[in-house]
């Protein structure tokens, strides 16, 4: 029998099973894509479940950050062209089916929270790729800097989430500018790059400047990444203050301290990140990167599945303390650290995957649904000649007149409703 864990409550899956996602607002470039997006979802095939979709869209980034990573282990070569223009391939096709799959699922009518989960955690795992193709463009070195231009962005992951938590509203923009707007941007980037060639964005973000608020030197890219973490602070304030005055209008003082206390891991985590050996960032900034981002995944997949659940948010994170040990061994015990690092690594990974496999069967189980297919479990046992029924087509109208906001799919309220496969 499999190894499974129980993560949910008998009551925190009767709440899933009840859950009606809220999305937040549109930008005046999702108000302008949507129409184009609309009409791709009603181009894909109805076999495809929409879970696949976010799937497909996921995978190509996943090769761009393999890629990039033995292009550039160290974050201080520019790519090559074919590379910058695979990669602005990846981002617009990530983009554009994480716009289709909850447009698909509504379509067919198999919206579920495992399809919001599993949309959601993409997301937050592709925050480590985009991060690498941004970092693939500026050249920040093997840094801290880099480390926090990656921190920063998965925490403002975060946040959002936190906020869905206690609001129950998941607002992906700030006004005009949104997930949309910055992913242009990204791939604007990624496109230059491209056109320009590896000598031109080399001599650019490599060429040191003189800042007013560092006595040393940087160069250009740490620059910008500066900005980016600048940028992505200001909306994490945003978010921070927003949430916390919804919270004392509707929960008092009390509610405030609560919500406060579950931003203390993400807190834990960021502090750490500054105590690294600068020996290691130096050797294994990439290793680095990609452990903490495992980590931030794993508290983030946590939020968004609790606030599905409206199950407490634990606070006390064991995982935290192999990452704060190694950050110690990095010091006390520098010839150990690699080794360590891409155990704990390890680990770390197949233990979120142990989580993650394990709620998706509890969610599976709950909704009777499957993970990547529009059938429903039942049906396996019919027989060959009596197909599946689908459910109706809705028109392009309806499908236009009920559209959400594209990162999130509305969860069905009812369990035995025709479900989304998860």
């Amino acid at each position: 029998m499999p190894l499974r864990l129980t993560v949910l409550s008998l009551e925190g899956l009767e709440n899933i099973a009840a859950h009606k996602y809220k999305p937040g607002k549109y930008t005046p470039l999702d108000n302008l894509l949507n129409p184009f997006w609309l009409r791709l979802a009603e181009a894909l095939p109805r076999w495809l479940a929409p879970n696949l979709v976010t799937l497909l869209g996921f995978l190509p980034l996943v090769v761009t950050f393999a890629l990039a990573w033995a292009v550039a282990p160290f974050f201080d070569s520019a790519p090559p062209r074919w590379l910058a223009f695979l990669t602005t391939a990846a981002l617009y096709f990530y983009q554009t089916m994480d716009a289709l799959d909850g447009k698909q699922a509504r379509r067919l009518g198999y919206s579920t929270p495992l399809g919001q989960l599993f949309d959601h955690g993409c997301d937050c795992l592709t925050c480590l790729s985009q991060h690498s193709a941004g970092a693939m463009i500026l050249l920040p070195g093997a840094s801290l800097w880099t480390v926090f231009g990656m921190s920063a962005l998965q925490s403002g992951f975060f946040m959002a989430q936190w906020q869905e938590y206690h609001t129950g509203v998941l607002r992906t923009s700030f006004g005009p500018v949104g997930v949309t707007e910055t992913q242009l941007v990204l791939m604007l980037g990624a496109l230059l790059a491209g056109v320009a060639g590896p000598e031109a964005v080399q001599a650019t973000f490599s060429a040191s400047m003189d800042v007013p608020w560092m006595a040393a030197s940087l160069t250009c890219g740490q620059v910008c990444i500066q900005g980016w973490i600048l940028f992505c602070s200001v909306l994490i304030v945003i978010c921070l203050f927003k949430t916390l005055a919804h919270v004392h209008a509707e929960k008092g003082v009390a509610g405030l301290l609560s919500s406060l206390k579950d931003l203390l891991p993400v807190l834990v985590l960021n502090s750490l990140l500054p105590a690294w050996n600068p020996s290691l960032l130096a050797t294994a900034p990439r290793e680095v990167c990609l452990l903490t981002a495992l980590l931030f995944f794993y508290l983030t997949a946590q939020v968004i599945l609790f606030s599905m659940a409206r199950m407490p948010f634990p606070v006390l994170q064991p995982m935290l303390l192999p990452y704060a040990a190694l950050v110690w061994i990095s010091w006390t015990l520098p010839s150990w650290t690699y080794p360590v690092l891409v155990t704990v690594t390890t680990v770390t990974g197949l233990w979120v995957l142990l989580w993650l496999t394990s709620v998706i069967e509890e969610l599976k189980a709950k909704l009777n649904i499957f993970a990547f297919s529009t059938a429903k479990p039942g049906a396996a046992k019919q027989s060959a000649a009596e197909p599946v029924k689908a459910a109706p087509e809705a028109p392009a109208a309806a499908v236009a007149g009920s559209e959400v906001k594209r990162r999130g799919r509305q969860s069905s309220p009812a369990p035995k409703a025709p479900a989304k496969a998860a």
